[in-house]
């Protein structure tokens, strides 16, 4: 399994026109797509501005207010599938993507083919809250937005309290709790926001980021299976369900899942998004630019794209431009981890050393429990000789990840470093640092076991380790044998000055009293 931060964005606000997706009466399929739920791609741009609200991945940012508070009842209580005057509508993603209706279009259209059922179950009502639920919910999503996390969780409470359909404000719950590191209650308030509103995409997909975060991709694609089985006509889950088996490694379902998606709507972003990636990781990198070209003139501006746009290029070994691209999903997104992640570990490829400790503090400051963040955080200030934050560093990451082999291997080549830099002038703690990393490195082997190849650098590392050691032994040593030398011949000198001056003194002393 590969590994993977998964998407990050902030919470949800009350201003979503397209947060609870329209359908058609006919075939009630969801087709909101696209970076922002607010439906405008300038919401990239603050979000860059913004980014001192970090969140876990899986949740979004707090949209704006309106100026009228009707216009937020109207979005809150858009209608869902069946209901008068309400249409698929098959956007890229906001404004900048186009649109098209769905009944506008025959299904025969689509260059994925014709949808294999126009059936499937009809999706559930999301009912908007109201009253003292809707005034508390707006109050923790103002909280949120000006950094008061604490007393946005009482807020969220208050309107699930009052309000046990407030299936948003479990959510938020769930986004906050993973924000402060307890991703167990997250889960937790996810779930329950899919028990009050089964086919939620997004908290499906703030759950499928956790297990993802965790090792658990195989949980997540089981997870996700019978949500998706059952709820056809929302592309969103389809989209998160397909993200799921790619991160699983298997890419070959992912592209089944997606396509079957897009016969019901050919410009949905998420489920394009789900054919490149797994066809990039697939290796056909031709392939998925062809698609990603397609997604891209639906909408350029969404940042996702752009990041695999740059995976894409990086892939082909065209580097300033992998570089160029996560410079544009950040800019789109400020808090996309992935596209930090990425970019970062390019600029310490290139020796770029000051930056990427930027990226990466960015990174672990966003997802402050992947352990990856920090292990590559740690390598960037050990490249810029910040020996105490890149241990803290790296003591964070054997904290949240107690048999990580990498961070003892990676720890091992600082303490090799620090006891270089010391080795003429102060070999004891030269030799004690070596000494600390060959303990390392024999921590690495020994979590490894039989996942070593044969060529692991490890051991050359080693026995390059205890060469020093056994080196800068026998020079402390000559060192001491020396000092001791020098100790002695002080001290006989001074006692030869010692006598010689006591003798002289006597003689003077008799020669006075004699007069």
């Amino acid at each position: 399994m590969r590994s993977s931060l998964t998407l990050l964005c902030l919470l949800i606000g009350l201003t979503t026109v397209t947060g609870c997706p329209s359908s058609s009466g006919s075939t009630g399929t969801v087709t909101r797509s696209g970076a922002s739920d607010d439906g405008d791609d300038s919401a990239g741009g603050e979000r860059a501005e913004r980014g001192e609200l970090e969140s876990p991945p899986g949740s979004r940012e707090p949209e704006p207010e309106p100026e009228n508070p009707d216009d937020m009842m109207a979005a809150e209580e858009e209608p869902r599938e069946g209901s008068a005057g309400t249409s698929a509508v098959a956007d890229g993603g906001g404004a900048g993507g186009g649109s098209s209706s769905a009944s506008a279009e025959t299904p025969a259209e689509s260059p994925w083919g014709t949808p294999d059922s126009e059936t499937g179950e009809r999706l559930p009502e999301r009912r908007p809250m109201t009253g003292t639920a809707l005034s508390s919910y707006r109050d923790g999503v103002r909280l949120a937005a000006a950094g008061d996390l604490t007393a946005a969780r009482t807020r969220f409470r208050a309107a699930l309290d009052a309000d046990s359909g407030a299936f948003r404000a479990a959510y938020n719950l769930g986004v906050l709790a993973d924000r402060s590191g307890d991703a167990s209650g997250a889960l937790d308030f996810y779930r329950q926001a899919l028990r009050i509103q089964p086919d939620y995409e997004r908290a499906l997909e703030g759950i499928v980021a956790i297990l993802v975060r965790q090792g658990r991709a195989t949980e997540a694609v089981s997870t996700a299976r019978p949500i998706a089985e059952r709820w056809v006509r929302n592309l969103d889950i389809q989209a998160v369900y397909g993200r799921a088996l790619v991160e699983a490694d298997r890419e070959s379902e992912a592209v089944d899942v997606a396509r079957r998606a897009l016969r019901r709507d050919e410009r949905h972003i998420g489920c394009l998004r789900v054919l490149i990636a797994a066809n990039l990781s697939l290796g056909r990198t031709e392939l998925a630019q062809s698609i990603l070209d397609q997604a891209l003139a639906i909408d350029a501006n969404d940042p996702e794209l752009q990041f695999l746009r740059a995976r894409a290029r990086q892939d082909l070994g065209d580097l300033r431009a992998a570089i160029e691209g996560y410079r544009r999903a950040i800019e789109l997104r400020g808090d996309y981890a992935d596209a930090r992640m990425a970019l970062g570990l390019l600029l310490l490829a290139g020796a770029n050393y000051t930056e990427a400790v930027e990226q990466f503090e960015a990174v672990s400051r966003l997802v402050p429990q992947e352990p990856e963040a920090h292990l590559n955080l740690g390598d960037a200030y050990r490249s810029t000789k910040n020996w105490e934050k890149a241990k803290a560093s790296f003591d964070r990451v054997i904290e949240l990840s107690p048999n990580n082999a990498q961070v003892h291997f990676n720890l091992g080549l600082m303490l090799m470093a620090r006891g270089t830099e010391l080795q003429e002038t102060d070999r004891p703690a030269a030799r004690d640092f070596f000494t600390q990393a060959r303990d390392e490195f024999s921590s690495y082997r020994s979590l490894m076991a039989s996942r070593l190849s044969r060529d692991d650098p490890s051991q050359a590392y080693l026995d390059e380790v205890g060469r020093t050691i056994d080196r800068l032994t026998r020079a402390i040593d000559r060192d001491r044998a020396r000092a001791e030398r020098e100790a002695a011949r002080a001290a006989r000198e001074a006692a030869e000055a010692s006598g010689g001056g006591g003798d002289a003194g006597g003689a003077d002393g008799s020669d006075g009293g004699g007069g």
